[in-house]
This record gives structure tokens, C-alpha cells and sequence, in this order.
């Protein structure tokens, strides 16, 4: 070598650092039956202490439909079928370790689904599956509880606990998915150029 050290590659990022760029997540709405939505009891993050509905962070090379099945498997046992895209969201916020942005991608389940039996979840405290009335629901959900059309939150109620909660969530409407080959767009024209 040249008489110069080699550089080292820049250490993995601890688990609170990966909040400090944009975060792609995804979540599910999953209903249970008699009119419940299954909520985790978040253990970490910027909503740890509070129930969400649940969702994780997008792996490499996964799709937010994958994650989205993925982390319904993980957090509460549950398998989920067939899936509806709702809406992207991003949450912009501060919490302990500073800012956030998180781009939610949240679908909604077709099907009841019961948690299994005594299921432990991955990352997350208890589980339930409760109307939307019996618990404390997160800022966040208001939102896409509504747009999913499990709750029918009025934009003044979600505005303030989303102030409340020191959050500004924006809401990009979905069509559905299509897939493309690399470099086309859905006209057909070649995007590189």
C-alpha cells in the first residue's frame, strides 16, 4: 500500500441514529372481529409507551406490501392476506434523540384476523385487539384509522392531538400499485432520458 492506512467503512449506525434521515416504514390495519383493530404496545422509537397499530421499518430490497405482512407476522402473529394500500404519510416530529421523518406506507387488511394465543411479540409489549373507543389511541392513527375507514375522526379532532403531540403529518393519496420495468413509466416513456 501506498504508506496510507486503508479507510475503514463508517460504523453501523446505532438504532436511534437511523431516525435522523428520512425513515421508510410500513404499517397494517388489521381488524379483528366484533369491530376491534389490533394495537401493539410500542417498546421503542419515537412512540415507545404507546399503542400503534402495527408497523417496522422497510428492509433493503423488501416492498412496503412485504414489510407490511412482514411486521404484522412479527409484531402480533398474525398472517395477513389480502392487503388494500391506504395512503403514504410522513410524520415530521422531535423526541428524546432529536428530529424525525418517517414515510409511512399503511395498508389495511381485508379479513378479520384473530391474534394467536399467548403470542410475544417482536420489539413490542402487549397486543390487543380493541375498539378504537376502549384505549388511548396514537395521534397518528386518528388519521389512518380514518382513511382506512375503521373510525370517522373529524380533520379539527385529528389536528389537535396531532398539536398535542408536537406532529405534522402529511397525507399522499394512493391510486394502488403498478409494477414497471426499470426505467418506464406508466405512459411508457423511458425515464432516463
Amino acid at each position: 500500500m501506498n504508506g496510507k492506512r486503508p479507510v475503514e467503512p463508517p460504523a453501523e449506525p446505532r438504532t436511534t441514529d437511523r431516525f435522523t434521515r428520512p425513515l421508510p416504514a410500513a404499517l397494517v390495519v388489521i381488524p379483528g372481529t366484533n369491530g376491534t383493530v389490533t394495537f401493539v404496545h410500542q417498546q421503542k422509537g419515537p412512540y415507545a409507551g404507546n399503542w400503534l397499530l402495527p408497523g417496522g421499518g422497510i428492509e433493503p430490497g423488501e416492498t412496503a406490501e412485504a414489510a407490511a405482512r412482514r411486521e404484522a407476522l412479527e409484531e402480533t402473529g398474525c398472517q395477513v392476506e389480502s392487503l388494500r394500500p391506504v395512503a403514504v404519510y410522513e410524520f415530521f416530529g422531535r423526541w428524546r434523540n432529536g428530529d424525525y421523518h418517517l414515510l409511512m406506507f399503511a395498508f389495511a387488511a381485508a379479513e378479520p384476523v384473530t391474534v394467536p394465543r399467548g403470542f410475544r411479540g417482536d420489539g413490542v409489549g402487549r397486543i390487543i385487539q380493541a375498539r378504537i373507543d376502549e384505549i388511548q389511541l396514537h395521534s397518528t392513527d386518528l388519521q389512518i384509522l380514518t382513511d382506512a375507514g375503521f373510525a370517522a375522526f373529524g380533520r379539527d379532532d385529528i389536528n389537535r392531538a396531532l398539536s398535542a403531540d408536537r406532529i405534522t403529518m402529511v397525507a399522499h393519496a394512493i391510486a394502488g400499485s403498478t409494477t414497471m420495468a426499470p426505467g418506464r413509466t406508466e405512459g411508457g416513456i423511458d425515464s432516463c432520458r
